[in-house]
């Protein structure tokens, strides 16, 4: 807790404390003017208080953050009797007020004093307790960001990986190409460097990054109607996590094969005010056991983990088989 907070509460607490005391005291004596001619008594109880308070605030609230709780509760009415009993003799010795034992008149400061230093404890375990809050969240914080660079860096080498070997199998057949897919590659490397770093990109930036990646991939098919990428977007200025389709894209080309239908791999993005709606379609082996079973791939499972920390209950990811044929959806509400 900000240590100016910590103040305002000290403070606010002893205003109310001298309130409620100048309004017990002008009850019982009837008028202010028995408050105004007994200030220097009011003074002293208020430092008797403040001992007490403080008494538990710093030394005896130590005991329930051990978990020594019966330990306290006895320390608590030891001290309230002994600090009541010294505050007490010296009082009639201050104020020069003849001595005398009487239990009926001891009893409610001794009461008073043990309430009052429970206060002291009690404001002490709500700041410790608002700390301690404060600390889980921050913890927490730290291990979603942490969690979510380790997503990030297991998405960037498996794309990598897939688009240096597209390179490698195109610099002495195509070596033309092989130099555009080089450019092509550093724009990608680069928006995956400093775009993708930050919580938040534009849609337009997301879009154009996949532009990007598609063009590269499809250097290896023959025809441009083996590959179709449809944006719509109605939400300009909308910002959204980085990288969250890259997972569909890489997948579709890892996974799809040949067919007359065309196009073989179908991308679309749509972006309204209610939302955003990628939907992905590729053919598959259904034959090919380990493509049959790995369709989502890991891309797919570390997505899943991303829009939990992200976009938790405001998500829609739906995925299925027909034929040969995979499907996935993905919705997100802003």
């Amino acid at each position: 807790m900000n240590r100016i907070i910590k103040i305002i509460l000290h403070l606010f607490y002893w205003m109310v404390f001298c309130l409620f005391s100048g309004i017990v005291s002008f009850k019982l004596a009837g008028g202010l003017d028995f408050v105004a001619q007994h200030l220097s008594e009011f003074l002293y109880n208020l430092l008797w208080a403040v001992i007490q308070f403080y008494l538990f605030y710093m030394i005896v609230y130590r005991l329930i953050e051990q978990q020594r709780y019966v330990r306290y509760f006895v320390l608590s009415v030891i001290v309230s009797i002994g600090l009541s009993a010294v505050m007490i003799l010296f009082f009639l010795l201050l104020f020069d007020v003849p001595f005398q034992i009487d239990w009926k008149g001891i009893l409610p400061p001794v009461v008073g004093t043990f309430i009052i230093g429970n206060t002291g404890s009690l404001l002490r375990g709500f700041i410790s307790w608002f700390d301690d809050l404060q600390r889980k969240q921050e913890l927490e914080q730290t291990a979603i960001r942490n969690e979510l660079d380790m997503l990030n860096a297991q998405l960037n080498p498996h794309f990598l990986f897939n688009t240096l070997n597209n390179i490698d199998s195109l610099i002495f057949r195509r070596p033309q190409q092989a130099s555009e897919s080089l450019i092509t590659l550093s724009e990608i490397m680069r928006y995956m460097l400093y775009e993708a770093r930050q919580s938040m990109v534009s849609i337009d930036q997301e879009i154009a990054h996949y532009r990007n990646i598609i063009r590269l991939q499809a250097l290896r098919f023959t025809s441009p109607e083996t590959i179709r990428f449809e944006a719509e977007v109605g939400c300009g200025g909308l910002e959204i996590a980085p990288l969250l389709f890259l997972p569909f894209i890489e997948n579709a080309f890892k996974y799809a094969i040949k067919t007359e239908v065309l196009p073989m791999i179908d991308f679309k993005l749509i972006c309204a005010e209610d939302g955003i709606c990628w939907t992905s379609r590729n053919s598959f082996s259904p034959d090919d056991r380990s493509s049959n079973q790995k369709t989502g791939g890991i891309g797919l499972s570390n997505l899943k983990r991303r829009l939990e920390l992200l976009y938790p209950g405001r998500y829609v990811l739906a995925t299925r088989t027909e034929g040969n044929v995979f499907f996935a959806e993905l919705m997100i509400k802003p």
